[in-house]
């Protein structure tokens, strides 16, 4: 979904599938900044933003690009044919459209700013506070050593880390161990994203095994491609995303808006 100035962007759809983006208010079109924010649902919201943003450059409009997610964010390894290395093409087809700036929300890696022609990242410092202060939570965990160099930069806080050893080809956790003492601890899981949970399942299992009193989860995008029922069958007690607590209601996953 595109959002213009924070309003959803209004897109012609045509009978044969292609769609057309036109006709911005004249007003918008003199005030000669535009915020653009991109929530990424699929692919084909790549060529309306491309047609927006030459639009805009027709009236020449300082523009900023906000992703909430960023698509392929985990697809950064070198490219080979047996590697997915797609942020690399997007990157490419991004820097294109030569948007003034681009906002990303807690990328998965430095990669991706290195990659991106003005980019710069911003993360969720608040809404893990909020959780924090919700769960009193006294210690956080970070599932990997890249999560420790990304996060201890940000949060100043107390951590333990995780050590995982991943096979590439097949996406399975190999090996994983705890560093630190999580005994009588409530701790806190803190990442970008979760998809399918191994992960952080396999980690909260740990870290009960290791004495820890409570174990709760943040991420900052919440794919939950398994559903929920794997976290919080692994004693995970609560989870939390940028759009709030996640809880299941009639087979599908909602949201609490963080107070």
């Amino acid at each position: 979904m595109l959002y213009l100035n924070g309003d959803p962007l209004d897109i012609t759809r045509f009978p044969d599938l292609t769609t057309q983006v036109w006709k911005l208010p004249e007003e918008f079109l003199s005030t000669g900044f535009a915020m653009v924010k991109w929530e990424f649902d699929q692919e084909s919201e790549f060529l309306q933003l491309a047609q927006l943003k030459r639009l805009l450059d027709l009236h020449k409009i300082y523009t900023t690009l906000r992703m909430t997610y960023l698509p392929y964010g985990r697809q950064d390894k070198p490219i080979s044919n047996t590697s997915t290395f797609a942020l690399t093409v997007f990157a490419e087809l991004l820097n294109i459209l030569k948007f003034d700036e681009v906002v990303i929300h807690d990328p998965h890696s430095s990669i991706a700013l290195e990659l991106i022609k003005n980019s710069r990242a911003i993360y969720p410092v608040e809404d893990v506070e909020r959780v924090i202060s919700l769960t009193g939570s006294d210690l956080l965990c970070y599932p990997d050593k890249g999560a420790v160099s990304k996060y201890t930069k940000i949060y100043d806080r107390p951590h333990i880390y995780g050590e995982k050893v991943r096979d590439q080809a097949t996406g399975n956790i190999l090996s994983y161990q705890v560093v630190g003492d999580p005994k009588d601890k409530n701790v806190l899981i803190v990442d970008d994203l979760c998809d399918g949970g191994m992960t952080f399942k396999l980690l909260a299992r740990d870290l009960l095994a290791a004495g820890a009193k409570e174990v709760n989860l943040f991420v900052t995008h919440g794919i939950f491609s398994k559903g929920l029922g794997p976290l919080f069958g692994s004693g995970i007690k609560r989870v939390f995303t940028s759009k709030g607590e996640a809880y299941r209601y009639q087979d599908q996953i909602m949201y609490r808006r963080l107070s």
